[in-house]
């Protein structure tokens, strides 16, 4: 699956999960569950999924080696959720009643076409079921117009409650916006762009698409997780709900990871000792974008634009993140710096500006559950949260390849 398509078709972490599993399907990765007995091989290829937005894939080595190298990345983004079943009445039509999910640009949402998504809770036959589902048609949030919001360019002049609210037009209910024979119990359902991916630029080298933090984080993991040959264990961690804190049963905050490194030392015969030395000898490489130096705001990066500005470039290569909230370190980012080098892969280095707060990612809380060394890269893009953001082109392959890097080296960690 081309990266365009996978941009354009995955509206929700639900979607996403479903579209990493067809990639690992396709290159015979075997689907485990919590509820049956697992029979791990040297070479195996397999995969979990909790609660349909999150994916945990792994290859077992030739466990020369018995460590873990995992990388991680998360499938939720941030959007309008859909707040209960009823619709809200207009002189228009229908509107859908929502809330924010995340930190989101709010006013890059409106007057673009917008799809509801997600997952609906339907009862067949005395129990309930999970549908993925998606709006067949296009809606929109129409904008105040200038000339009855004169302060509209000076401040952001709307609500949440009120002006962020899509029109839906003439529809009697949520079951009729797809099409549904079953009534819908309950669901967990989005508000989400829904525009075709475009490149720019005099040599079309810039990507711009929905969803670019943190799809191409996801798309590069679950590409080199189908093509590394390990000597270790290594790990392609998809987690849900980064954008809101991580703390569910399918976030990076929780025990699930935890789980899953505890069966596969099980299955594999070895002792809780050996488990601990695994993640001890092991590293995380915690994948989410970065911000690339704004052309109109290079003072927001550290530094001021002179000779000692930490400049970050659309197109110039993987970025190591450095701030507390990072999990990285002097050790662990000399750690990948060495393995870009070995592999001609070019990287920059990301320091905040001191006076704006750092946002944060899945690293610390990873690094923190497993005990292990870790560190945060990502590629570098502009318009972080709006509904359609920008990066540089040629930094997917840079990634897929970093990431292809990462699950082959053993890196035996002593720190």
């Amino acid at each position: 699956m081309e990266i365009e398509k996978f941009l354009r078709k995955s509206l929700t972490p639900f979607h996403v999960v479903e579209n990493c599993e067809k990639i690992l399907i396709e290159n015979n990765f075997k689907k485990l569950t919590f509820f049956e007995a697992w029979n791990l091989e040297k070479g195996g290829k397999y995969y979990l999924t909790k609660n349909q937005s999150a994916i945990i894939a792994f290859v077992v080595g030739d466990l020369t080696e018995y460590s873990y190298n995992i990388a991680c990345a998360h499938t939720d983004f941030p959007c309008l959720k859909v707040k209960g079943n009823k619709l809200f009445d207009s002189p228009q039509g229908k509107r859908l009643n929502v809330e924010t999910y995340g930190l989101a640009i709010n006013y890059s949402l409106f007057d673009i076409p917008l799809k509801v998504a997600g997952r609906v809770s339907i009862k067949s036959n005395e129990t309930i079921e999970s549908k993925l589902v998606e709006s067949e048609f296009n809606i929109s949030i129409p904008s105040l117009a200038i000339h009855q919001n004169r302060a509209v360019n000076q401040n952001a002049a709307f609500n949440v409650q009120n002006d962020l609210l899509p029109l839906i037009g003439k529809v009697e209910d949520l079951k009729s916006l797809f099409n549904l024979n079953d009534e819908i119990i309950d669901s967990d359902l989005f508000v989400v762009p829904d525009v075709q991916p475009f490149s720019s630029g005099k040599n079309n080298e810039f990507l711009s698409s929905p969803r670019l933090d943190n799809l191409v984080s996801v798309y590069s993991i679950i590409d080199a997780i189908t093509k590394c040959q390990p000597k270790a264990i290594s790990i392609a961690c998809c987690f849900d709900n980064e954008e809101v804190g991580s703390v569910s049963k399918q976030g990076a905050d929780s025990i699930l990871l935890k789980n899953i490194l505890n069966l596969i030392n099980e299955n594999l015969g070895y002792s809780n000792f050996d488990l601990i030395k695994a993640c001890e000898k092991g590293l995380i490489l915690s994948i989410d974008n970065a911000h690339a130096t704004h052309p109109a705001h290079v003072e927001r990066n550290d530094g001021l634009g002179g000779n000692n500005a930490n400049l970050i470039f659309l197109n110039g290569g993987i970025v190591i993140k450095h701030n507390t909230v990072y999990s990285s370190d002097g050790y662990t980012a000399g750690l990948i710096k060495n393995l870009l080098d070995k592999n001609s892969i070019k990287y920059q280095d990301f320091y905040c500006n001191s006076d704006i707060k750092c946002g944060s990612t899945l690293g610390l809380y990873l690094s923190s559950n497993l005990c292990m060394n870790a560190c945060d890269i990502g590629i570098s893009q502009l318009a972080m949260h709006s509904s359609i953001e920008m990066m540089g082109k040629y930094d997917l392959e840079r990634m897929q390849k970093c990431c292809q890097a990462f699950y082959n080296n053993s890196f035996s960690c002593k720190n």
